[in-house]
């Protein structure tokens, strides 16, 4: 290590393809130049994560005993291996990201400092409360009070939204003092055309993407936040009135509620088929209409970003967010975004002057919105461009990671 170097550990909770980690390895690239950093992970070993680190030469730390679920006995071994890596490698920051490795990480931090001259400074990032999800009122009050209780071991909490700095407020999470935003903010991407990103797309859903498709994209992990069971809802409903031209919908991510967008995928296809046959057996619609494959769930995509060219919008249906990367790389790419108005998006998207904001849980406003944009090509230019714009001037990386390493020093 060299000399004079202040040691940053980031810590976080797993390693695969999402906001937070694109935060986490961002962020440690950025500061690698004047920190010696290092980035503790959980499980899985072979995320995506630590592969963007080796090719980065970052130092990567496994946490086997970290993970996503609420397993006591897990956690508790999870607590006492953190505070094992802190006691050894003395950080002068240690940076937490995600709500387990939040809760766990500063607790940890506390006790490896105890008696130590210069203790850490412990710093966590919310990437959108998990308290905003939807959940019982005896767990989100369980939820509230492990926030504010752990918020006492940290020093400073950055909350990536306006929106989340209100939350924290309203549920006494933590003083002003402790409190800062600093919003999530990318730096140039390369894309490909929309010519080579169609063909590449096609080839990884195997169906072709041709000039008369409409191609909707959502970028995200496969939680039950993101709401993908509406925005399929209303691909199928904007599907069986607009037979005559082909709708795609490739979904980027992984996670957890894979299997259930499996089974619904299913059934939408099943759906689909059966408005084919009517409309051929004279019961309405064209009979010369088919829509064989419409949703396509691609998993996780390695840089997806590059490719959102290939598409007409970026539609994102969650229930809770908190400030997505999705939107600023759909505005980098010239894209129009349509959204549900929750979290920090509405800190990005205007509505109607640089995308189209929509309430959350309604499949009728999602594919009102898309026949809005894809219905009107002067519209959807003129909000794209402005997306373009704003996301340019006012999210830049720079600022991000000037204001970050600020909260660093204060």
């Amino acid at each position: 290590m060299e000399i004079g170097k202040k040691k940053l550990i980031f810590v976080i909770t797993q390693p695969v393809v999402g906001g937070a980690q694109k935060y986490v390895f961002d962020l440690a690239k950025n500061f690698s130049k004047n920190y010696h950093v290092s980035v503790a992970i959980g499980e899985p070993k072979n995320g995506d994560l630590f592969q963007k680190l080796e090719s980065e030469k970052i130092e990567s730390i496994f946490l086997r005993h970290l993970k996503r679920e609420i397993i006591l006995t897990q956690d508790f071994r999870a607590f006492f291996e953190l505070v094992r890596l802190f006691k050894k490698e003395k950080p002068d920051i240690i940076h937490l990201n995600s709500s387990k490795a939040g809760l766990l990480g500063s607790l940890a931090g506390f006790f490896a400092g105890i008696g130590r001259r210069h203790k850490p400074k412990i710093i966590f990032t919310a990437h959108g409360w998990i308290f905003k999800e939807d959940m019982s009122k005896w767990k989100k009050w369980i939820m509230v009070t492990l926030e504010w209780l752990f918020a006492k071991f940290k020093d400073r909490i950055i909350c990536v939204s306006k929106d989340d700095f209100r939350e924290a407020m309203k549920h006494y999470i933590a003083p002003p003092r402790k409190l800062s935003v600093v919003y999530n903010s990318i730096d140039k991407i390369k894309f490909l055309s929309k010519k080579e990103a169609r063909a590449e797309i096609s080839k990884m859903i195997g169906h072709e993407i041709g000039e008369d498709t409409i191609a909707l994209v959502n970028l995200g992990r496969l939680y039950a936040t993101k709401g993908l069971n509406y925005l399929m809802e209303a691909v199928s409903n904007l599907g069986a009135k607009h037979l005559s031209k082909k709708i795609v919908l490739v979904i980027f991510g992984d996670g957890p509620e894979r299997e259930n967008i499996k089974n619904q995928i299913s059934s939408l296809r099943a759906s689909f088929a059966e408005v084919a046959t009517k409309a051929e057996q004279g019961f309405g619609g064209q009979a010369n209409l088919k829509i064989e494959d419409t949703v396509f769930l691609v998993g996780d995509v390695p840089d997806a970003a590059k490719y959102l060219p290939a598409f007409d919008a970026l539609v994102l249906s969650s229930t809770k967010e908190g400030f997505p990367y999705a939107i600023l790389e759909a505005g980098l790419a010239g894209i129009p975004v349509i959204s549900t108005n929750v979290g920090g998006v509405g800190e990005i998207i205007k509505d109607g002057e640089n995308g189209i904001l929509i309430e959350p849980k309604n499949p009728q406003a999602i594919s009102d919105a898309i026949k809005n944009i894809i219905g009107d090509d002067e519209k959807s230019k003129k909000l794209s461009a402005k997306l373009k714009k704003s996301v340019a001037e006012d999210f830049s990386f720079e600022e991000m990671a000037e204001r970050t390493e600020w909260v660093y020093k204060v």
